[in-house]
């Protein structure tokens, strides 16, 4: 059985990352680049009238950049977004992209997207193996957590996020904040895990609820919540499973 290939186009106007992609291409067995670009308009015009199975875009370009080049784009390959700006996540999923990988980029780093989207393209062909997958059952939706005077239910899905103030953790939602004597520690062993993620040492934030992120921040329900560099990889790891869940989910 002949091991499948994903041809690769690689567009980015700085010469040194195009060569960086390049090389490490060449270390993986089923990647092939078949071309590269500085012009996002000349990638397009060539991606239009040639099969290509994996497309990794710079999102930064003078001509046009890699957001532009999605959003008019109609039959996308698989898309890995490069960039040095975070900022650019949040759109780059509602664009449909696979990954989205920050400059400088490791070798380990760019190897992990590659594998999660050989395993899309395998699952999606004729040598796919039937895969099994395992359903958690679901535990209750709620908590119960200590505040001054009692011991009150909070349901997960009202949570906004949770701020660590002194000796208290602040639980936010929409129409009301508890203070709790409860500490982070037992907080988080409470909550789904894949529903909740630490991005700072004073917040933990309910994903659902993002609005938007920007940089260093993520925007929920107007309020900007640091993400520290101890907790960003982590953070942006998550983000990249739940976009690789949708992608199985959807197919």
């Amino acid at each position: 059985m002949h091991q499948l290939k994903l041809r690769c186009v690689i567009v980015d106007d700085e010469p040194l990352a195009i060569e960086k992609l390049v090389n490490y291409a060449s270390k993986v067995p089923f990647l092939e680049v078949d071309k590269t670009f500085s012009n996002g308009l000349e990638a397009l015009d060539y991606i239009k009238s040639t099969k290509v199975d994996l497309l990794f875009l710079d999102v930064q370009m003078e001509d046009i950049t890699g957001i532009q080049l999605l959003e008019i784009m109609k039959d996308k390959p698989y898309v890995v977004l490069t960039t040095a700006y975070d900022q650019f996540a949040l759109k780059g999923y509602e664009l449909d992209v696979n990954d989205y990988l920050l400059k400088p980029i490791s070798f380990e780093r760019f190897l992990k997207a590659v594998h999660r989207i050989y395993d899309l393209a395998h699952a999606g062909s004729s040598q796919a193996p039937e895969i099994a997958v395992e359903v958690k059952p679901k535990g209750p939706g709620f908590m119960f957590v200590k505040t001054e005077y009692r011991m009150q239910k909070v349901n997960f899905d009202d949570i906004l996020y949770i701020e660590g103030m002194k000796d208290y953790l602040r639980i936010v939602m929409e129409k009301e904040r508890i203070m709790t004597l409860t500490n982070f520690k037992s907080i988080i062993e409470m909550l789904p895990d894949d529903c909740f993620i630490r991005i700072h040492k004073s917040f933990v934030i309910n994903i659902s609820k993002i609005d938007g992120i920007e940089r260093h921040h993520v925007i929920i329900n107007k309020e900007r919540l640091a993400i520290s560099e101890n907790y960003r990889k982590s953070f942006f790891e998550m983000l990249d499973n739940l976009k690789l869940m949708n992608n199985k989910i959807c197919k």
